[in-house]
């Protein structure tokens, strides 16, 4: 007869073996059921083990030797009986962390990183500041970003003003004189050249968008991460206590 369904009760082919073996033979020594059953002794002792935790198996001791009995195969109604209830309580304290877990992937959701490239790419950061809608802080060397976007800044800086947007930049020496200044809703200050990355930054809203300009390749990176963006822009108060008017 084949006995593998026992397997569902969480018993290993060992274990099944051992019982089943047990049952047809009764009363056992460990040896015994190795020469009966093929499994290796330590084996066989691992699986007895398992098996009186489970209450299937139970011994006593004769001159110094465990005897291995079977339990009432009625004991297999009693495990299912206790995964029920098992299975219950894990529904129950399941239902209980749902709401924390629904949490946990909501602030997952809001926590993004995006990655565009090429001019095009870079003009996806400036187009999601005008989306935001919040006042942003930007440091960096200008002269990059607005001389690759020469043609498409003097919109975005309309559009910005229509819809009251305020920025601060921390720009490099070398871009002193470049007519920052002069947009509404700007206040510009300036550190020199050799404590500026060199690469931009803007931070707006819960989003750091890190943009840089090389030889091979324009690349722009948007991190949605309240933290994060907090953290630049404590950075960026420290560099603008220090930057000059």
């Amino acid at each position: 007869m084949d006995f593998t369904f026992l397997e569902s009760f969480g018993l290993t082919k060992n274990e099944v073996k051992i019982y089943t073996t047990l049952l047809k033979r009764g009363s056992s020594l460990a040896g015994e059921l190795t020469q009966r059953t093929g499994i290796h002794r330590r084996n066989v002792y691992d699986s007895l083990e398992r098996l009186i935790e489970k209450g299937l198996v139970s011994y006593v001791n004769v001159d110094n030797k465990r005897v291995f009995n079977p339990a009432n195969p009625e004991r297999l109604n009693e495990i299912i009986i206790e995964q029920k209830e098992e299975l219950k309580r894990r529904q129950d304290k399941l239902a209980d962390i749902i709401p924390d877990l629904l949490v946990l992937r909501k602030e997952m959701s809001r926590q993004e990183v995006r990655v565009f490239r090429g001019i095009e790419g870079i003009k996806t950061v400036f187009e999601d500041i005008l989306r935001t809608k919040k006042d942003y802080l930007a440091y960096g060397q200008g002269m990059w970003v607005e001389d690759k976007l020469k043609f498409y800044i003097p919109s975005f800086m309309k559009r910005r003003i229509k819809n009251n947007i305020r920025m601060r930049f921390i720009y490099d020496e070398g871009s002193r004189n470049r007519g920052y200044t002069d947009n509404p809703l700007t206040t510009v200050r300036f550190l020199p050249d050799e404590y500026l990355i060199n690469f931009s930054r803007r931070i707006y809203g819960d989003k750091l968008a890190i943009i840089l300009f090389s030889i091979d390749e324009s690349l722009a990176i948007i991190i949605q991460n309240k933290e994060i963006a907090e953290g630049a822009r404590r950075h960026f108060e420290v560099l603008w206590k220090t930057a000059q008017k």
